[in-house]
């Protein structure tokens, strides 16, 4: 994979993964508790 090929895929996740956030609010309500459970359980 050349490394232009490489910033156009994560570009385009990144993108699409800050849209999810903003605009689909399940989605964004998932990722928070992920997160937090995440770090609750790292917390400890």
């Amino acid at each position: 994979m050349t490394n232009k090929i490489y910033l156009i895929l994560c570009g385009g996740l990144t993108l699409i993964w800050v849209l999810g956030l903003l605009f689909v609010p399940p989605f964004a309500d998932l990722v928070e508790q992920l997160m937090l459970l995440l770090l609750s359980t790292q917390a400890r």
